[in-house]
């Protein structure tokens, strides 16, 4: 290799990339990857990701810097999981990267082959047509439904075409009542089932697309008392995880993987020696049947070593959670880079190396090498588990860990995730993958994630906390001018208002202090949330600004087209704060700011503008401003009308409860009548 240290010429090397692969179907061909390729002399790089990059936003910038490190002077092959990483961009970046460098690369699952790379797919055709035809020909049902994923979903559509055509090559009548769309989850399903139970007739056999719907079919059927497969046989498609556990065991489509992880194996093999050319190559799934539809005997044996299983490894998981959040608050209080790593390394679920850009610790940065965003050099601290051993040595960013021996003297995967806050990046982790040290493949590896993730966070706390305190100071000025400015813009066009907005934010602010003391509201009416309330309450009308002159301070009543354009000030109001505050204002206080200017006129009843929302449809934030605006207008003078008294108002109010009005809300502002009469007096005096 290269331009390789001396241990690592000579040593074969692949590098995964691939995104959360704590998931349970990503783990199912990771590790028997790793255990085939060593059987064959490579050792692997696992280049994980904690997000599918599907969002496109600043974090999974950040995120993608990790794809990086991948040094070819190193590697021999790069496997990219292609359907874990949903962002073509990342994707063919890694490519390209590869190329380059002459390093071949290999996409595991994907639809698509882009030049230059070598495609393995999984070919579930044959596997799935061979389940129906089991249905068919070897159990002789005539009465099958389907209960399909996402309409229009190329994978479910693929499976019901399948379906559709053995049905018809074998003369079965089939209507689209015996076709569900269950989405791939377990809620749609329940709905489609509902369908299917109330057919004159149980169909014999229920086909899923997948695994998860079709242990969602099981439970519905045990809980109608239908027996499973003496009533209803019911098949599956994936083979994934849960299936195991289930009772009974799913008839389905699996993949080996094992078989899958030699084949692998084998392509790379023959990529090293030049000895193929091949750009496509394709695995079968597996047809299993099994006790659902009656090919296997039911049973239990299992069962109380698996829940035993299951509780011993969620008491553990509650014992690290309550670590992780330990280790939280330890950081909380970070003083230098040394004290990261003395405080993580008691925290670490793995042996491996926490690495930090050279420039972690220094305010006025380093500027990064031209193509990578880690500093050349790192500092990478030993944090293995035995606690008394720890120390620093700074060693190249693309060497990736300082002992290489180290790697190749064990049988775990290499581990490499990114350290970063948003698009900053601030280094890596490397961590040995030891499945063996835990209980089952993905026990490890979710502690591995929740390590990382924690550490990003108290890395973006620790290098934020200095200046936040200023800046958020700077930012709140910032904030309160805009509001003001724009509150005062809108007052200064409607002459109707006046003090309209000042008033509902003093009636908004007593009753969401009142609301926070009942157990129904307590959790969500924080202090927080209470300040943002009453700091977005004055932007809610703040749509008006787009409507005309003409019709906002019209004397009389509007007519329906005036009305339909003044009705338009809530959308155009949402529109002005996400198009002004996004960047300047947190997103919390942005989305009550947000949901109070759409939604404050949408209606219990859903009679309402503009969305037609109704009940808990409408955030609890508008529903708390639909109240007190309404009263401040049955209060105040208007050009069209006079002020109603205190008990008209409350009056009409108490009979718009349940049709204009949350009941719940509208009582709690009528316990508090005698404070709002008095913020409501104090208002008018105050204008005298």
């Amino acid at each position: 290799m290269k331009g390789a240290p001396i241990m690592i010429q000579n040593k074969k090397i692949a590098a995964v990339c691939v995104a959360e692969m704590q998931n349970d179907d990503i783990q199912s061909i990771l590790y028997p990857l790793n255990e085939a390729l060593s059987e064959i002399g490579w050792r692997m790089i696992i280049f994980d990701s904690c997000t599918d990059f599907f969002l496109k936003n600043a974090f999974d910038e950040g995120e993608a810097h990790l794809f990086q490190l991948l040094n070819h002077d190193y590697i021999d092959a790069v496997l990219i999981m292609s359907r874990t990483i949903k962002n073509d961009e990342i994707q063919n970046q890694i490519i390209n990267r590869a190329r380059q460098n002459g390093t071949p690369v290999l996409l595991i699952d994907s639809d698509t082959r882009p030049e230059g790379t070598i495609q393995i797919s999984f070919d579930e055709s044959d596997a799935f047509e061979r389940l129906v035809l089991h249905l068919v020909e070897d159990h002789h049902f005539t009465r099958i439904n389907c209960i399909a994923g996402i309409k229009d979903n190329p994978i479910s559509e693929h499976r019901v075409q399948i379906f559709r055509e053995i049905l018809a090559d074998h003369n079965i009548p089939f209507d689209e009542s015996q076709l569900g769309y269950g989405n791939f989850y377990a809620q749609p399903t329940r709905k489609v089932m509902e369908t299917f139970l109330q057919q004159a007739e149980l169909p014999e056999a229920i086909v899923c697309i997948n695994d998860s719907m079709a242990i969602t079919v099981c439970d519905i059927l045990s809980e109608n008392n239908i027996a499973i497969p003496e009533q209803v046989t019911v098949t599956g498609f994936d083979g994934i995880e849960q299936e195991k556990c289930n009772y009974p065991r799913i008839t389905t489509c699996r993949r080996d993987m094992d078989a899958f992880a030699r084949y692998v194996g084998e392509i790379l093999e023959q990529i090293l020696q030049a000895s193929t050319h091949e750009t496509h190559y394709t695995f079968p799934y597996t047809f299993d049947p099994s006790e659902s539809c009656g090919c296997r005997q039911c049973r239990m044996l299992n069962i109380n070593r698996s829940i035993n299983t299951l509780y011993a490894q969620m008491n553990d998981s509650v014992n690290y959670n309550r670590s992780m959040n330990n280790m939280n608050a330890k950081m909380t209080n970070l003083k230098s880079i040394t004290d990261l790593h003395t405080i993580s390394r008691y925290y670490i679920p793995f042996d491996g190396y926490i690495c930090t850009n050279a420039d972690f610790d220094i305010q006025d940065h380093l500027e990064p090498s031209d193509d990578l965003v880690f500093t050349p050099v790192v500092d990478a601290k030993f944090c293995f588990d035995d606690l008394n051993y720890n120390k620093s040595l700074p060693i190249q960013s693309g060497e990736l860990i300082p002992d290489w021996s180290a790697f190749f003297a064990q049988p775990a995967p290499l581990v490499i995730s990114c350290l970063h806050h948003q698009q900053e990046v601030y280094g890596y982790t490397a961590i040995f993958a030891d499945r063996s040290r835990y209980q089952g493949y993905g026990y490890g590896l979710h502690r591995m994630q929740r390590f990382v993730s924690n550490l990003n966070n108290c890395i973006g706390m620790y290098l934020q906390k200095n200046n936040l305190q200023a800046s958020n100071k700077k930012l709140r000025d910032v904030q309160n001018k805009i509001i003001v400015s724009f509150a005062d813009l809108v007052e200064s066009r409607d002459t109707c208002t006046g003090q309209h907005i000042k008033r509902t934010s003093e009636y908004l602010r007593i009753l969401v202090q009142y609301m926070a003391t009942m157990p129904k509201y307590s959790e969500l009416l924080t202090k927080k949330y209470q300040t943002l309330m009453c700091k977005a309450a004055p932007l809610h009308d703040i749509g008006k600004i787009k409507v005309s002159d003409v019709i906002l301070n019209k004397p009389g009543r509007l007519d329906n087209d005036e009305f339909e354009k003044i009705k338009c000030h809530a959308l155009e109001g949402s529109e002005i704060i996400r198009d002004t505050l996004t960047n300047i204002e947190d997103n919390d206080y942005l989305q009550i700011a947000h949901d109070m200017a759409l939604f404050h006129h949408e209606k219990w009843d859903g009679s309402g503008y503009p969305c037609h929302l109704c009940g808990e449809e409408i955030p609890l934030c508008a529903r708390i401003m639909a109240i007190v605006d309404v009263f401040d207008a049955l209060t105040s003078k208007r050009i069209y009308k006079e002020a109603y008294s205190a008990d008209q108002a409350f009056r009409i109010l108490e009979e718009s409860s349940g049709s204009h009005f949350d009941p719940e809300v509208l009582a709690a502002f009528l316990t508090i009548r005698p404070e709002i009469e008095k913020a409501l007096y104090n208002n008018h005096k105050a204008q005298v």
